[in-house]
């Protein structure tokens, strides 16, 4: 894929060459999009689902010896569940075990003189206690934090907030259907407009910066004046943090104009990227559903994974400590039964943000390379078909090594966590190092498996192969992928807070109509919350939308050349191929005859 990024500096263009022995072979061939395919990864696939029979085994083992009850409203000294009925023992050692404590609601839990902690079920709680989360907690233990609440006036702050809640639940749904409202709009104005909003967003980046160097530098040559002049003593001056700061400023406004100044041909290719997502939205509306799918069926796997670690942190197998007090100890299965539940919440997750991002490009890139875009129908559930029949393994692929990597990071937050104890700075640095390093690389490696999937939606390659190919177009186009990530991301972004922010503002003239409220900022904020939830599903799909296309518009311009082989892209891209003007009447011409 040399030829994406074979133009000169001086022009945003790409020069189609010859395709290599791999593409001769297509070079006849009408359709660039895959449509003979065969399943890719199935040893990926088959690796997950036996992940998901053993995940099954493992929780179905820790069940036996758990009981969720244990954790929520806690156990005695014999181990009998406050609130519940336990099952008693058949071991004579245990026989305490076994009572019925339903009428003992809550956990008192008390320390003797020698330093010894006992735990006890009772029907109440005295007036040295006060209830919460079904334990009996010493008041003085809350008494700072109840006078602090008191001092900020928040001590009938969730009832009233409830109340508040329950008065202003229309306006609420008035602005989510606001939020709604807006992120569509949004995405209108990306499709007609985006070349305003680019402009907007990078003069506002540069006078920003060049407006606060100024200020730091004045603020220093100020501060440096009164010190001079006696006006200001030494020690409270702050001129150095203001020199340093202004120095620090400086130094990101000359690389961003440097930045803007290099890119600027190739910011018009992000500002036509929009216009054509916005085209690919118009013509599968499908697209913005997809978001919303996912992160339902996100959220309730991390419903499932939270009752599940609720279930591994209550099991153990029961013994008698020294004060002969009954416990539960986990063996090395629990163990690691706590660790395969994070490692198989974290593939789950990347597994169904795997799917969103397949079905994306499939749908879009099998827009890309129809022609007659009139004959398409129903392009998101067959891009869903493709990823059911063919590439969920390559789906399963990615996931595992994202999960793998997430998996290490949370091992060394373990250990990191483990170590705070003991004052070694140097372990300290290592270990951040390593998080700072394998943070990086996850990022790097989403980034590439998200185009990866691209280049599978294309050719219908395994994920290696994917790989390849997508490092191969973005190493090759480099600046223009700069371009669109720093130029497109910073653009989306703005679109949410946009969003969020007219939606904040409307809840305010919404409120200051509502009669009876307490906290108006409540309803407000949650509004404010969901907006932003609503902006995210909505704008966030355009990101996967341009990355696509621009795949699309890389492999389209080495396996075609205009003339002999038509290209597939838009006229608009087409302008930013070498041969532009060549193909352009060549399309002229065969359109004419």
């Amino acid at each position: 894929m040399c030829c994406c990024g074979c133009s000169d500096e001086s022009s945003s263009k790409v020069e189609p060459t010859a395709t290599d022995d791999e593409g001769m072979s297509s070079r006849h061939t009408e359709q660039v999009f895959v449509t003979n395919r065969s399943c890719t990864d199935l040893i990926a696939l088959i690796i997950v689902i036996a992940l998901a029979i053993g995940y099954g085994f493992l929780v179905s083992n820790t069940v036996k010896h758990g009981d969720v009850y244990r954790v929520v409203n806690g156990y005695d000294n014999c181990g009998n569940v406050c609130g519940r009925v336990t099952k008693g023992e058949t071991d004579p050692q245990f026989s305490c075990k076994g009572a019925d404590m339903t009428n003992k609601r809550y956990l008192l839990m008390t320390v003797d003189v020698n330093g010894v902690k006992s735990r006890t079920c009772v029907a109440n709680c005295s007036d040295q206690h006060i209830s919460f989360l079904n334990r009996c907690i010493p008041k003085e233990f809350s008494e700072t934090a109840t006078s602090m609440i008191r001092k900020l006036g928040l001590d009938n702050f969730y009832r009233e907030a409830s109340r508040d809640l329950t008065v202003a639940w229309r306006e609420l749904i008035y602005l989510i259907l606001i939020a709604l409202a807006i992120s569509l709009g949004i995405l209108i104005a990306f499709r007609y407009m985006v070349q305003w909003v680019v402009y907007i967003v990078l003069i506002g980046a540069i006078i920003a910066c060049i407006g606060g160097s100024t200020y730091l530098w004045l603020a220093w040559y100020k501060e440096k004046k009164g010190v001079e002049r006696n006006e200001i003593p030494e020690d409270d001056s702050s001129e150095q943090a203001y020199f340093i700061y202004a120095i620090i400023l400086s130094v990101v406004t000359v690389v961003t104009l440097l930045i803007v100044l290099v890119m600027r041909k190739r910011i018009a290719l992000v500002m036509q990227l929009f216009r054509e997502a916005g085209k690919a939205v118009y013509a599968m509306p499908a697209l913005l559903l997809q978001p919303i799918y996912t992160y339902l069926l996100i959220g309730l796997t991390v419903c499932a994974w939270v009752y599940f670690a609720l279930w591994v942190e209550s099991a153990g197998h029961i013994y008698m400590n020294r004060k002969n007090h009954i416990h539960f100890k986990k063996d090395d299965w629990i163990i690691a039964t706590r660790w395969y539940n994070i490692f198989f919440f974290f593939v789950t997750c990347e597994f169904l943000l795997g799917c969103q991002h397949m079905v994306v490009a499939l749908a879009v890139a099998r827009w890309f390379f129809t022609r007659d875009k009139r004959q398409l129908s129903l392009t998101v559930t067959r891009g869903f078909c493709y990823l059911v029949r063919y590439h969920l393994g390559t789906v399963a692929f990615g996931a595992l090594i994202i999960g793998i990597v997430r998996l290490i990071r949370a091992v060394l937050s373990f250990i990191q966590n483990r170590l705070k104890r003991y004052d070694n700075d140097l372990v300290k640095g290592i270990l951040w190092c390593c998080q700072c390093c394998l943070w990086c690389f996850e990022c790097a490696l989403k980034f590439l498996t998200r185009n990866a999937y691209i280049e599978t939606a294309i050719y219908g390659c395994n994920f290696c192969v994917g790989g390849k190919k997508a490092f191969q177009a973005l190493s090759s186009n480099i600046l223009r992928v700069a371009a669109i990530n720093s130029v497109g991301d910073f653009v989306l972004f703005l679109g949410k807070v946009l969003v969020v922010t007219l939606t904040v503002v409307s809840g305010i003239y919404l409120m200051q109509k509502k009669e009876g409220l307490h906290y108006p900022w409540v309803p407000i904020a949650l509004g404010g919350v969901f907006a932003f939830l609503v902006a995210h599903c909505f704008i966030s799909i355009y990101e996967m939308i341009i990355d696509t296309i621009f795949l699309c518009f890389c492999e389209d311009c080495e396996k075609n050349d205009g003339i002999s082989r038509p290209y597939f892209m838009s006229r608009g891209l087409m302008e930013f191929v070498e041969n532009s003007k060549k193909a352009l009447q060549h399309m002229d011409q065969t359109a004419h005859t």
